[in-house]
């Protein structure tokens, strides 16, 4: 006798089965590269694709098992989680998207091998398939699948399938646990499978009571969440408190779920995209019947929206129902003589209508037509845009897992949400949120906590943003509540005026990290880390009276036969850097000796100046001395030296004088076995580089004041520099070539002096004062100097008449050889490129009054 329960179907052929494979592996491979598209254009949102990534990492990386029960109960998180051990972290969202479009496709496969093609055809071109897998990841999708096959087994007398079947969505999350519950209501009532039916309910009752008293309880710190959520808060604060509104207030609940349009249009678009076939088959929308109840009953918009993926708990059990009237109305059409040819292209039509209209789908109007941010064509393809706000992000955010990352909800990237605390704004980002660590806890801490209601004393660390994203050109969220973003701008006030006044108050309180293009990155600031403690550089003080300004570092001009040669001013000293020797000191630094310093001899002080104090304090033995090292000071004044290098042993440091018993005095050549200031010695390494020259020079200021330190002697390292000459008494001076060859000045013949018996050279003229050598122009150095020729030291002379100035007979030669034998001074060295060192004319200290004050320049 035949079964009068059993399906009305037609018989379906081989060729319409082979059919329903195709269909699925093109619907599989659609659904699979347009989500992944969308992914990569930066086009998915941190609700709910980035929490799922950020727990699923923490699940891998961290084993915190209490992910699964944060928030919502899911145990088929620590499932998903092995991704991250199979694949690369980045290609891990893919993968999901993957999985998901691919269970999203099973339910073609299974329709084309039970009610043939035109089945097939019809679950391709319902919309919530496609809302479903193009809105980010979420464990609902699952339902579609499961409830499309607990009916199938159902209706096909295979219980023990069914039964297990209907266990699995209260494992998705844990208010579908009242869909396993509505399974085996399903069961026991119109099946008349008592044992299957009644163990499904009383799994999913205990199982629903349990997770959303106990379990997300005991693993949320914060509460308001899952079934408790403020969506739900007008019914009570609990299931029990709801069941007891709803059985009392009847009228409240009606007008609650009747009276707000959203919800009828939500309605609408569920039943009219398959046409209003499934009412026809009432009893197989109990399955369906809860979730359905869930997006009625709650106050958030997102519950009903209708491209939102809430409706995953409803799409299996109506699809199934329209497959089930398929075919009765198919056989109707037969013995009508419509024809079933005719009447599958009407339905095909029909629904292809309704697709258009609400599928995201390249057939759908939301691809072409409309500027959804969510479904648009623009949200599969990549911008330049797209690409530059990722680089800034990779490059500006770390990578540091414990750092919390906090992103407005249409901007997430895989790389973000890969750290332990990741979530959207501007949730952590004013205030601290608290997460409970369970790290630590037992199961007796949870039956404590299920006896007493007390939640044990489990650590609670609380998070803060550390990296806040925003993209103002995005549509704008606050948490996870959006807006109609149309061209650019909300068309919903109040979320615009929370998200202004959020963003205002983050730039703030927040550094800015960057700021370009309506991408802005905010950085929480960091206290400031005890800097150690550091000797601060004296300021310099302006040049005094008298002294010579910056302006007058030039180049000394060369001065008519008869008159006294202006010296070059001295480089700016660094505060708080020794002076060279023989060189006069800068305002606010200590005077040094000149090189080297003659025992017991009067220093003398140039005009307008007064005496400074003592020189510093020898410094520590492990302490390095810095020396002002620059080749042509009067060239670029002001312009700061570089650091000397560390003398050798045995070898005496700039301004300091050497060691007793190889002094060699002013002027005289150096001690045998002893180095002289003035003689080139090789290149020690790690010497500083030789300074870049300008390739012009600035001409001399006519006027230019004389240094007030002219009569002092050359300070040391200058060996082989060029003496300025003090008479031309033939030709104008020529033009100084460029820095990177100058021209060696012309050699002039020695004047033999006769020595005094007090050590004066003699050789001016009777009445004349005679003129002070100008110091030699410093010239380049050469890598590889020969080490000078040694001759005996000169006794230094003593009282006054040894430090009168020398003189110069006018029209004769310009430079004069010291004291004693003028052969026994040392010859000059050739230069290493194709330059020949002048002869250094020493010059002796003046004797105070005699000669201390230059005669101005004409």
């Amino acid at each position: 006798m035949p079964d009068i329960h059993a399906p009305a179907t037609l018989p379906v052929g081989p060729s319409s089965r082979g059919f329903g494979g195709a269909v699925f592996f093109g619907l599989f491979a659609v659904l699979a590269v347009m989500a992944c598209l969308k992914y990569l254009a930066l086009h998915s949102t941190v609700f709910d694709l980035g929490v799922f990534l950020s727990n699923l990492y923490s699940l891998h990386a961290y084993g915190q098992w209490w992910r699964a029960f944060l928030g919502h109960a899911q145990p088929l998180l620590p499932v998903y989680a092995q991704v991250y051990r199979l694949v690369p972290d980045q290609a891990a969202p893919l993968v999901l998207l993957t999985a998901q479009a691919f269970a999203l496709a099973l339910p073609a496969l299974w329709a084309g091998r039970r009610y043939g093609l035109l089945a097939a055809a019809s679950y391709v071109l319902f919309y919530p398939v496609w809302t479903n897998a193009l809105f980010d990841f979420h464990l609902d999708h699952l339902l579609i699948p499961i409830l499309f096959a607990f009916l199938a087994a159902a209706t096909s007398g295979r219980t023990w399938l069914a039964f297990v079947l209907g266990l699995l969505p209260a494992v998705v999350k844990e208010p579908y646990a009242l869909t396993t519950v509505c399974c085996g209501a399903y069961l026991l009532f119109f099946q008349r499978r008592k044992g299957a039916g009644w163990g499904l309910v009383l799994c999913g009752g205990l199982y629903f009571y349990a997770a959303t008293a106990w379990l997300v309880p005991f693993c949320t710190a914060d509460g308001n969440l899952g079934a408790q959520s403020g969506a739900y808060a007008w019914l009570g604060g609990g299931p029990g408190a709801a069941l007891v509104t709803m059985c009392s207030h009847p009228l409240t609940v009606l007008a609650e779920v009747f009276g707000v349009p959203g919800k009828w249009k939500y309605m609408g678009f569920l039943f009219g995209a398959l046409l209003f076939f499934p009412l026809f088959r009432p009893k197989l929308l109990l399955p369906a019947l809860p979730a359905l109840a869930l997006s009625l009953l709650s106050t958030h918009p997102n519950y009903y929206g209708w491209a939102n993926h809430y409706s995953a708990g409803v799409a299996g059990a109506l699809f199934f129902a329209y497959c089930e009237v398929l075919g009765p109305v198919r056989i109707l059409a037969r013995q009508s003589g419509i024809g079933v040819r005719r009447f599958g292209l009407a339905l095909f039509a029909a629904l292809g209508l309704v697709h258009v209209a609400l599928a995201p789908s390249p057939l759908g109007r939301l691809f072409w037509l409309s500027d959804s941010f969510a479904f648009s064509s623009d949200a599969y393809e990549p911008t330049a845009r797209d690409a530059a706000i990722l680089a800034e992000m990779l490059q500006n955010v770390p990578r540091d897992p414990s750092l919390a990352v906090v992103s407005q909800n249409s901007l997430n990237w895989g790389a973000l949400a890969e750290r332990q605390d990741y979530n959207s704004f501007p949730l952590g980002v004013f205030t601290p949120h608290p997460v409970r660590d369970l790290s630590g806890a037992t199961l007796a801490d949870f039956w404590r906590f299920v006896r007493t209601g007390q939640v044990p004393n489990l650590p609670v660390r609380s998070w803060q943003a550390q990296y806040v994203i925003l993209d103002l050109k995005r549509p704008w969220f606050v948490l996870d509540q959006g807006c109609e973003f149309q061209n650019g701008a909300c068309r919903d006030e109040d979320v615009a005026r929370e998200f202004n006044a959020l963003v205002i108050r983050a730039r703030q309180e927040l550094e800015t990290v960057h700021d370009e293009g309506g991408l802005l990155i905010l950085r929480r600031p960091q206290p400031a880390a005890p800097e150690p403690a550091a000797a601060t550089p004296p300021q310099q003080p302006a040049p005094a009276a008298g002294t010579a300004s910056e302006d007058a570092l030039q180049p000394a001009a060369p001065v008519a036969p008869g008159a006294s040669a202006p010296a070059p001013a001295a480089p700016a000293a660094v505060p708080g850097t020794p002076v060279a020797p023989g060189q006069a000191p800068q305002p606010g630094q200590p005077p040094q000796p000149p090189y080297p310093a003659t025992p017991g001899a009067p220093q003398a002080v140039p005009a307008g100046r007064t005496p400074a104090a003592s020189p510093p304090a020898a410094q520590d033995a492990g302490d390095i001395e810095v020396e002002v090292l620059d080749r042509f000071p009067s060239n670029y004044p002001g312009r700061k030296g570089r650091a000397a290098p560390m003398t050798h042993e045995g070898q005496p440091a700039p301004g300091q004088a050497p060691a007793p018993g190889v002094q060699p005095a002013p002027g005289a050549p150096a001690a045998p076995g002893v180095a002289s200031p003035d003689a080139a010695a090789p290149e020690a390494p790690g010497a500083p580089k030789k300074e870049r020259r300008f390739r012009r020079h600035e001409a001399p200021a006519a006027d230019a004041p004389a240094a007030p330190d002219a009569g002092l002697a050359p300070p040391p390292g200058s060996q082989g520099e060029t003496a300025a000459p003090e008479v031309a008494p033939d030709a104008a001076p020529k033009k100084e070539r460029r820095a990177r060859r100058q021209k060696a000045p012309a050699e002039v013949a020695p004047v033999e002096a006769a020595p005094t018996d007090a050590g004066q050279i003699s050789g001016a003229p009777a009445g004349e004062t005679p003129a002070a050598a100008t110091p030699p122009r410093r010239e380049r150095r050469s890598r590889h100097r020969e080490a000078p020729a040694e001759a005996p030291a000169a006794a230094p002379a003593e009282g006054p008449a040894a430090q009168a100035p020398a003189a110069q007979a006018p029209g004769e030669g310009q430079t004069v050889a010291p004291a004693g034998d003028a052969s026994a001074a040392p010859r000059p060295e050739r230069r290493a490129r194709r330059r020949k060192a002048p002869v250094e004319v020493p010059v002796p200290t003046p004797a105070p009054g005699e000669g201390g004050e230059r005669a101005p320049a004409p």
